[in-house]
């Protein structure tokens, strides 16, 4: 039983559209609970928002949330 190439091949290419597909239907997703919240709880909306904001822009790298927090280097002697 030999597995060729091209099975793999089309077998990883649709693992990707698979990831494609379910990202596309993540993002609606989140857009629409968003857009949801932007009229009905614009405080909650505001808060999510920036708690995305602040853990991915490097902005805010002080902060130990940040993904982008570099710890300071203490000085051993």
């Amino acid at each position: 039983m030999t597995v060729s190439l091209k099975n793999i091949g089309e077998k990883l290419f649709t693992g990707y559209l698979c990831l494609v597909c379910v990202w596309i239907v993540f993002a609606l997703l989140f857009d629409a609970t968003m857009l949801t919240l932007h009229f009905t709880n614009p405080d909650l909306a505001a808060k999510i928002g920036n708690e995305i904001e602040w853990k991915i822009d490097g902005t805010f790298k002080n902060n130990p949330d940040n993904i982008w927090y570099e710890e300071p280097e203490t000085n051993k002697k």
